[in-house]
């Protein structure tokens, strides 16, 4: 009678465990890491600086066996499996994920960049699930469970490296120009941005008042994409970010003074010290028909608007601006002040990177390439203005901010760079530079490239000024240049969510500084320093 006892035992037992979320585990091996967005040219990227200094110090050079694994193989995979992503190995080119039901995984054998699948545990009461709502994070959980509805617009563009890297464009003013932000004031999703005293300007242009929230839901679609902060449901772009909100745009009629309310918005949002203006309003037509445009004189240099948005970038702006969506119209170019020659104008595309038909195409009239960079426009996720909660919205309307964010984001990493200068780099790091046309323009850029080329980057041991020990507990030790040591160089510290912290007792010493970071809680933390030489930055581990 035992063994029979000891089999419904068992049997109980299993049928007691399939209750409690049993998982299985599988170890997933790729074919290769083509398209990882790494090379071993630029091994910053993804080594440490003690993990270059034991290279050099025993002469080995990094090989492929460095290069990450393929994000959007794992991402693929965890797709079609339901999956949570367990661990990788990027010296296996490989990752483990986690399952509750192993008819999930069947369909991941036939990717073709998938070599071997092979079940590598089963755990009868589960081993871990998703981080749950409302965990704090670290810089590898900044990834589509911490964006949730609003990843793959922000990951389209590498995005989340500028996050991870401690950019959420804290410090950095954006003036958005819009219809309103009716029941911004009131939404979850806003809380940070008003709870923070981050909204440092706010005007209806419309009507000579300061009410920017009783009507106009397109505003608070625009500045969701970049303001929101709700993590596991929403992130915006710029989520630190300081705010002016200008309501320039009546969405009942279109008159051409809509034009000037942007101009004298723009004007104050230049007076105020706004870094960047985000617009995603355009115009050729209006209702007074004798103001309307035709596109002969959408030239950049023609209408009030376009010179407006110029004059905004040479006193210091980048002035950031949606194409519009007349790309299948009989229209089909592009609305003023997308024009300006140099706005950086923006038009949408899907998530696998395909111009949107709708949007507004190029060249301006005087023949300039245009729309300069694209993000995603199709299906794009926005915070309703009604339930606060996450639905999508299609446009070059929400393309704009998301980029829009982004950039503020990398003028905040690189503060030397001109927007000229940032319209140009984004130019650079887009994905048809070599190839740019009038619908797509240079494409959708690269963030992740453009903060590596701008000289945000690991302190590497040996060069300048180097950090130890790391991981650390109480004191953690930055040797300097014997050049800079009459150099009061400025310190900052970020938490992984792109916090600033208070910042840690300095004391100076010759050679370098040391900082006491005996009272901060263990995790990954982001070091900044302001050299003569530029911004250094380096991640270190508190124990």
């Amino acid at each position: 009678m035992k063994p029979i006892l000891s089999l419904l035992l068992l049997c109980a037992c299993l049928q007691w465990a399939n209750a409690q979320a049993i998982q299985y585990a599988y170890r997933i091996q790729f074919t290769d890491k083509n398209g990882s967005g790494f090379t071993l040219q630029n091994p910053e990227a993804y080594l440490s600086d003690r993990a270059l200094s034991r290279r050099e110090k025993y002469n080995i050079n990094t090989d492929s066996l460095d290069l990450p694994v393929v994000q959007s193989y794992i991402d693929s995979v965890l797709e079609l499996s339901s999956g949570i992503l367990h661990c990788k190995s990027k010296w296996l080119n490989q990752c483990v994920i986690l399952v509750s039901d192993t008819n999930d995984v069947n369909n991941i054998a036939t990717l073709d960049f998938v070599y071997a699948l092979k079940r590598v545990g089963v755990f009868p009461f589960g081993l871990h699930q998703k981080p749950g709502t409302g965990t704090a994070g670290t810089l590898d959980e900044m990834d589509t469970n911490f964006y949730a509805a609003a990843w793959k617009q922000i990951h389209l563009c590498n995005g989340e490296y500028l996050h991870q890297q401690g950019f959420m464009g804290e410090g950095m003013l954006i003036a958005v120009l819009d219809v309103g932000f009716v029941n911004a004031d009131a939404l979850s999703a806003f809380d940070s941005l008003f709870q923070g005293n981050r909204l440092a300007d706010q005007f209806n242009f419309k009507l000579n008042n300061t009410d920017v929230f009783g009507s106009g839901n397109h505003g608070t679609n625009v500045l969701s994409c970049m303001a929101a902060f709700s993590p596991e449901v929403f992130v915006g772009t710029a989520p630190k970010a300081l705010y002016a909100l200008y309501a320039t745009d009546d969405a009942s009629t279109e008159f051409s003074i809509e034009m000037d309310n942007w101009i004298a918005a723009a004007e104050r949002a230049d007076s105020i010290g706004a870094d960047l203006i985000s617009s995603s309003l355009g115009y050729n037509t209006f209702d007074d028909t004798e103001n309307s445009y035709a596109y002969e004189q959408l030239d950049g240099h023609t209408t009030p608007i376009a010179l407006a948005a110029d004059i905004a970038v040479q006193k210091g702006i980048l002035v950031v601006i949606a194409a519009g969506n007349e790309g299948n119209t009989p229209w089909q170019h592009i609305l003023t002040p997308g024009d300006a020659e140099k706005a950086l104008t923006v038009g949408s595309v899907n998530d696998q990177k395909s111009v949107a038909s709708t949007s507004g195409k190029g060249p301006n009239a005087a023949g300039l390439l245009k729309p300069d960079v694209c993000a995603l426009g199709v299906q794009a996720a926005v915070i309703s203005s009604g339930s606060g909660q996450p639905t999508t919205q299609t446009g070059t309307s929400f393309a704009t901010p998301v980029l829009a964010g982004l950039a503020a984001c990398l003028m905040q990493a690189a503060p030397q760079k001109t927007p000229e200068e940032i319209k140009s780099l984004l130019h650079s790091v887009s994905d048809h530079y070599a190839d740019p046309d009038n619908h797509i323009g240079y494409g959708v850029p690269d963030f992740m490239q453009a903060l590596q080329l701008v000289g945000v980057k690991e302190v590497i041991a040996g060069a300048d000024c180097r950090i130890y020990p790391n991981p650390v507990r109480h004191t953690l030790f930055i040797t300097l240049s014997a050049a800079w040591n009459n150099s009061r160089i400025p310190v900052a510290v970020w938490d992984a969510m792109g916090r600033t912290l208070p910042a840690p007792a300095v004391h100076r010493k010759e050679g370098g500084m040391e900082l006491d970071v005996s009272g901060m809680a263990p995790g990954v933390y982001r070091l900044r320093l302001d050299t003569p030489e530029g911004l250094q930055a380096v991640s270190f581990v508190k124990l």
